[in-house]
């Protein structure tokens, strides 16, 4: 494959906790040899602040997460590079970098519109609304379903409106149905869900309708398979990769083939790190449905060959379909 992008990674996490105890070139020690393993591209590196540092140490996480990425691509500049547009992402997989671009997954760390252009200068093209929590922008899906649930706030009207002038990436992944709802009546642009799979094939409301991706696939936005063991499969039944397939073949039908992309979330070496306190919220452990992270996906590609998958339709999957989108969204 000429490029392989996933459009979901919680690398950064891991990344700024490091760095904070003297470690440097975690990503070159740590994920690289992975990435190239699996042929990867190019990776959306999430801004999450774990439930623990909520609510008033959000902006101070964020920015370590995204100075931390500053610092490691200073460190390996022969290996990594910053993306702010599709064109970045072409340049990084020509010249064989990993082009990493910045995106929220959570409001919590932006107060205010105006907080929105630093972090666009910081280099933070994507804007998820919300984790699978309530923030003062919008309320997320929670992982059982039994919460109440309202759509954005007044002041997540205005960031989803300032983030649309600035050109970024809206994404709808772990947001409630009523702020997708929301998001879609005030917006005419290019959306995103980055990591979410389909409702139809596992009822968890972490996954989307089939009306909520024909109305992604509408605009010319993409959704991200999630290999996620929580996403993927109903009650009693084994998450595992035919399973995963089963999402794919159902989203590529709903949605069609320009449509759907890669935004695995891999979780285990997180987890295995207790990085993450916010685990506390969902009814099981996750696991990743693709075991060994990026450096199996070479196989995954094999799989789908076998379940029929043609190479031009991988390719498209593989990264060529983020990079259409994010095309059509982003500046520069």
């Amino acid at each position: 494959m000429k490029y392989i992008i996933d459009g979901h990674y919680d690398i950064l996490m891991d990344v700024a906790a490091r760095r904070k105890k003297g470690e440097r070139q975690v990503i070159r020690r740590r994920y690289y040899p992975a990435f190239q393993k699996g042929g990867v591209t190019g990776i959306v590196a999430s801004i999450f602040v774990d439930s623990q540092y909520l609510p008033y140490g959000a902006l101070s996480v964020a920015m370590e997460q995204i100075s931390a990425l500053h610092c490691e691509i200073e460190e390996t500049p022969d290996l990594l590079m910053l993306c702010t547009s599709a064109d970045d992402f072409l340049r990084a997989a020509e010249t064989g970098k990993i082009g990493f671009l910045l995106s929220f997954e959570g409001a919590e760390p932006v107060s205010s519109c105006l907080l929105l252009h630093g972090f666009y200068a910081a280099g933070v093209r994507g804007l998820g609304l919300a984790w699978s929590r309530r923030n003062a922008a919008a309320d997320g899906c929670d992982f059982s379903g039994s919460l109440k649930k309202g759509g954005l706030t007044e002041f997540g009207r205005e960031l989803v409106k300032e983030a649309e002038d600035l050109h970024m990436i809206l994404d709808l992944s772990h947001l409630s149905d009523e702020g997708v709802e929301d998001v879609l009546s005030i917006t005419s642009c290019p959306v995103i869900a980055s990591h979410s799979n389909s409702r139809a094939v596992a009822g968890s409301n972490r996954n989307l309708t089939d009306c909520q991706m024909r109305e992604i696939a509408s605009r010319g936005g993409t959704v991200g398979l999630n290999g996620c063991s929580l996403l993927t499969a109903g009650p009693g039944v084994s998450p595992d990769q035919n399973g995963l397939t089963a999402h794919l073949d159902h989203m590529t039908e709903i949605m069609g083939e320009d449509h759907v992309a890669f935004g695995f979330d891999f979780c285990d070496s997180f987890f295995a790190d207790d990085l993450s306190s916010s685990t506390d919220q969902m009814p099981e452990r996750p696991f990743d449905i693709l075991s060994g992270a990026h450096e199996n996906l070479p196989a995954f590609l094999d799989h789908l060959r076998q379940h029929g998958y043609t190479e031009s339709h991988l390719a498209k999957l593989a990264g060529e379909n983020w990079l259409h989108t994010f095309r059509h969204i982003l500046k520069h």
